[in-house]
């Protein structure tokens, strides 16, 4: 089981090596947060260009987003080509697509040189239009994409579909098992020298100097480095530049058994929220119904997606897995690699992937290694954090509305009447005075007492009965039931209970 949530995803039954929790102070050239694949291809990059580099891992390496993965890999994004276009002028949304397209290939060298056994395979991928879209959208969609310089086939059938869809075929995509491949870069990066560190949580990153930071860990033991890149997911290291740029979501994914031969492709639908599906070892991997943190919708996403499922596919066998995941919508479509924004010139962040983990993480990987090393990069202008979010400012002023709206929390009443009222293995919200508390119901008369301020910017964290966390709707730090984080950007745990 993952150490951060209930589920486990299809891929965790893969055993990765275990590194020490850190146990003294440390001097290195670049500390590198977070060892999800962002975190680790960053590091195999740095490393193979000779930095002396030391990797922080809060929990387990693989108990985090990277593993809760689909792992599509692609270049058809979440948005349209037509909204790619309307908010960024052609150069920019073409350079956008071919970095994407271009990690593709990057991680099949990687697979192909270091001998990594991922199950990595090239497949083509299908968008098809979903329940409810507009009319001509594919048309539309595949003019908008030539003008990009992308290709798409149109098809009378969608492969796999129950019904005859007609659809738009992406060729030469791919696929492969992330923890695998994250097993591979981990070899790597010790046979490279890269000092690597689990259960090592980070508290406080300061700058003693203009060039030097001190990374403090729950441990006491500090790490000095010249350069940081923070590849956390949401960044922890700042409490407004960004996270008022990128807004967060909880995601869902369920396999099912699939027997028979069928043909191995990736599909997209054009609903809203949309649908994605690969196949693995016998498995359907479906995955959507996404929402914002802490803003669960009425029904269960996981019925919801086999409903879908079910509904659109033959052959569907029994529903093996589920599990769920988050993502970091940035307001114009395009992540945050970079320079941190502020004064500090030495600290580096990704983020905003939105469903384009895998590749993003790449792109990562090859863009902040060179501006470390004092060099351009081509993307670098396209991808940088302190791009102000113009682009696209209807989507900024609505997502940071509904954040504003959250705080209206501190206003509400209790989840319950009494403690008692709790079912075991449950959180509800009681309000004690002006403030709230999140109790959880271990088991018996045990509660865990908690603030249920969130320690990043003091929204009002809600139960996530799925994880059995506590989430918070206004920027997606989460929480376990002892108060640790588990997710950004909140750094500190929640407070004990007034």
């Amino acid at each position: 089981m993952s150490m951060k949530d209930r589920t486990d995803s299809v891929w965790e039954t893969v055993g990765l090596p275990v590194f020490s929790e850190i146990r003294e102070d440390v001097r290195t050239e670049v500390c590198v947060i977070g060892a999800g694949l962002s975190g680790l291809s960053i590091a195999y990059e740095l490393a193979r260009r000779g930095k002396k580099v030391t990797l922080l891992e809060s929990f387990r390496i693989g108990s985090g987003q990277s593993g809760r993965t689909t792992a599509h890999l692609s270049c058809q994004l979440e948005e349209e080509f037509s909204d790619l276009l309307r908010m960024h002028d052609l150069s920019t949304v073409r350079k956008f697509l071919e970095a994407h397209r271009s990690a593709i290939d990057i991680i099949e060298n990687i697979v192909e040189q270091e001998e990594i056994h991922c199950d990595f395979r090239r497949v083509d991928g299908y968008l098809f239009a979903g329940e409810g879209s507009r009319e001509n959208l594919l048309l539309k969609e595949r003019e908008a994409a030539m003008k990009c310089g992308l290709i798409l086939d149109p098809v009378l059938k969608t492969p796999l579909l129950k019904e005859k869809t007609a659809g738009l075929r992406f060729a030469n995509q791919a696929q492969f098992h992330p923890l695998k491949y994250m097993k591979g870069l981990l070899q790597c990066l010790q046979d490279l020298g890269v000092t690597i560190y689990e259960n090592t949580r980070v508290t406080e990153i300061e700058n003693p100097t203009p060039d030097l930071s001190l990374i403090r860990t729950e441990h006491k033991k500090d790490i000095q480095a010249d350069f940081v890149v923070v590849a956390t997911d949401s960044p922890i290291n700042t409490r407004f530049h960004i996270h008022t740029k990128q807004a967060a979501y909880r995601t869902y994914a369920v396999t099912f058994d699939y027997p028979g031969e069928h043909e191995n492709v990736l599909l997209w639908d054009t609903e809203d929220p949309y649908h994605y599906v690969r196949i693995h070892e016998g498995k359907l991997i479906v995955g959507g119904e996404d929402h914002r943190v802490g803003q669960n919708p009425e029904g269960n996403p996981f019925e919801n997606l086999e409903h879908w499922t079910r509904k659109n596919f033959e052959g569907v066998g029994l529903m093996l897995d589920k599990w769920s995941g988050q993502v970091f919508e940035p307001a114009d479509t395009i992540g945050y690699i970079g320079k941190n924004p502020g004064t500090d010139r030495n600290i580096y962040i990704a983020t905003g992937y939105s469903g384009s983990g895998m590749t993003s993480a790449v792109i990562a990987s090859q863009i902040i290694p060179q501006l470390i090393d004092g060099r351009a990069h081509p993307l670098a202008d396209i991808f940088d954090p302190k791009r102000p979010p113009i682009r696209n400012m209807s989507e900024f002023v609505k997502e940071n509305m509904n954040v504003a709206f959250q705080y209206t929390d501190w206003l509400t009443g209790s989840d319950v009447k009494s403690e008692e009222e709790i079912p075991e293995d449950t959180g509800c919200l009681m309000r004690h005075g002006l403030t709230k508390a999140c109790v959880y119901h271990e088991h018996g008369d045990s509660f865990e007492r908690k603030s249920a301020v969130c320690t990043h910017l003091g929204g009002i964290v809600h139960w996530n009965d799925i994880e059995k966390t506590w989430d918070c709707p206004a920027h997606g730090s989460r929480f376990n039931t002892h108060g640790t984080p588990i997710e950004g950007p909140a750094i500190s745990e929640l407070s004990p209970e007034h």
